[in-house]
């Protein structure tokens, strides 16, 4: 299966820029306490918190495949998995993360059930989007939590202003996408037609592009025109959040720490901003702010903070990884006729 990917130097760059914050982070850390910290999580415990954390990935995969039944992309939902996968795979080794990812996992769709490149990239998008609105809910209710029943201040005020204006944003960007006003086509084809203006014979290309983009449109616009199909989607979305909260529980237990549910469910959260990085995948990033919620909610040592980063990222991020590469070489450029593989 050939893929339309390539780093690049830029891409390298940023890689290095992972690795740099990672090796500061355990110098900080001392990095004979965070192995020692390492070496002394309970097995059984940790076990548990992967198969937890792991489901998180599969309630999104489920996400997209319920989009893909409502696009009516005939696909099976062992081959949607494999590609939620391989794209969860693609994207955490893409600067940019979904920024990067997204086209790549609608060629991927795309290319592996016979469907037009605009309905796959409504579906991929659309599906995302409310994957990643349980975040932000989530994130919004356990802030709105800590100013009734406790304080709001230094860096929860920050992420607080950061979260709300991610939300409109997301919200309005949505709305575009989704709306049948055709706001967001008419200003793409505007610019096209600008551009166009300035260069004689590329009238033509122009042209294509305004009914590439117009394709587009139509698809995001039935991919968002049931309002109950989005709310009971976005709904389903959330289980993957409460299976996070339980895999840290159990990542938290097995070096040795009881934590309440409110900590849990905040660190979570709040560490999610940090994904929207440029390293791949968030890589380095969300560590080091995960860490620092850590310390900011328990009385412990960096060294500790950053030992449950590390396992809650192999529990809910690194595993996807590994089975992603496999899941890509399994898939084919078409299904075979009978559906199988």
């Amino acid at each position: 299966m050939r893929l339309p990917i390539t780093i690049g130097w830029k891409g390298a760059a940023w890689f290095g820029v992972t690795g740099l914050l990672f090796a500061i982070l355990l110098y900080l850390a001392d990095l004979g306490k965070f192995l020692s910290s390492i070496g002394r999580a309970d097995p059984v415990l940790f076990t548990i918190a992967v198969v937890v954390g792991f489901s998180s990935l599969l309630v999104w995969a489920l996400v997209w495949h319920r989009y893909f039944r409502r696009m009516e992309i005939d696909t099976t939902l062992s081959r949607t998995v494999r590609m939620f996968l391989t794209g969860h795979f693609l994207n955490s080794i893409t600067p940019l993360g979904q920024f990067g990812g997204e086209p790549i996992m609608a060629y991927i769709v795309s290319d592996n059930t016979d469907t037009d490149y605009e309905t796959s990239l409504a579906c991929v998008v659309s599906a995302d989007i409310l994957n990643a609105t349980p975040f932000f809910t989530f994130t919004l209710g356990g802030l709105l939590y800590l100013a009734v029943f406790g304080s709001i201040e230094g860096l929860l005020v920050d992420i607080a202003i950061l979260s709300v204006l991610i939300v409109l944003a997301g919200g309005l960007v949505a709305y575009l996408l989704w709306s049948e006003n055709g706001v967001l086509g008419a200003a793409v084809n505007r610019l096209l037609t600008a551009v166009g203006s300035r260069f004689d014979r590329a009238e033509s290309f122009v042209r294509s592009l305004k009914e590439r983009v117009d394709r587009i449109e139509e698809a995001f616009q039935e991919a968002g025109s049931d309002p109950r199909f989005l709310l009971t989607t976005a709904g389903v979305s959330h289980l993957a959040i409460v299976a996070q909260i339980v895999s840290l529980y159990f990542v938290f237990l097995s070096i040795g720490l009881e934590p309440d549910f409110v900590p849990l469910y905040l660190i979570v959260n709040l560490s999610v901003l940090a994904t929207l990085s440029p390293t791949p995948g968030g890589s380095g990033t969300y560590e080091v702010a995960f860490s620092a919620l850590v310390t900011l909610f328990f009385p412990v040592e960096l060294a500790t903070a950053v030992t449950a980063a590390v396992l809650f990222r192999l529990t809910t991020y690194w595993p996807g990884l590994l089975v992603g590469y496999v899941s890509m070489l399994t898939l084919r450029s078409r299904p075979t006729p009978d559906g199988a593989g």
